[in-house]
């Protein structure tokens, strides 16, 4: 590969890195064109983009971005996945594939510029999405606010069914005189 082109994919991982706040590092081994292009258009609905690497230029954007601990991480064919929303569904995406493909390995991420290994990406897997956490929020929140508002139903009601049992009476006390 050319020099320029070295510089422009450079270029292009560097942006990605400052764009997202983690990135993933998923190891492949003899794993065929067609599973790799299934694993990228998976990941292309819960990611930002996943590129393969080559391991010096790996090394150089690690150095740069002083994320030490990360060239542990690269063995075979490397592909970095990098995101910016949920990491939870990236997880999943990841170990989904790993478990149907032995070859493709999740091996570690780079999470708010720590470097994390395999159990960190499997714990983070079984986390509920931020999206699952607020619904779940919301409905505990509703249950009290249902609840009060059920009670004040409650209280007007029995309040209408006193008066209605006083007139009741004070119109039989005026019948009977």
């Amino acid at each position: 590969m050319p020099s320029f082109e070295k510089e422009l994919m450079f270029n292009e991982i560097v942006k990605e890195f400052e764009k997202s706040p983690y990135a993933f590092i998923s190891n492949l081994n003899s794993v065929s064109v067609r599973d790799i292009s299934t694993a990228r258009r998976s990941l292309e609905k819960v990611s930002r983009r996943s590129l393969m690497v080559k391991h010096a230029m790996a090394r150089k954007i690690f150095a740069q971005f002083k994320v030490g601990g990360a060239e542990k991480y690269l063995s075979g064919s490397v592909i970095l996945t990098f995101g910016d929303k949920d990491p939870q569904d990236i997880c999943r995406a990841l170990c989904e594939f790993s478990k149907t493909n032995e070859k493709w390995k999740s091996a570690g991420v780079i999470f708010e510029g720590q470097v994390f290994g395999e159990d960190f990406i499997k714990q983070l897997s079984k986390l509920p999405s931020r999206k699952e956490l607020l619904t779940q929020l919301v409905l505990r929140m509703n249950s009290p606010i249902q609840g009060f508002a059920n009670v004040l139903g409650a209280l007007t009601r029995n309040l209408v069914v006193a008066l209605e049992e006083v007139r009741k009476k004070k119109a039989a006390a005026g019948a009977a005189s």
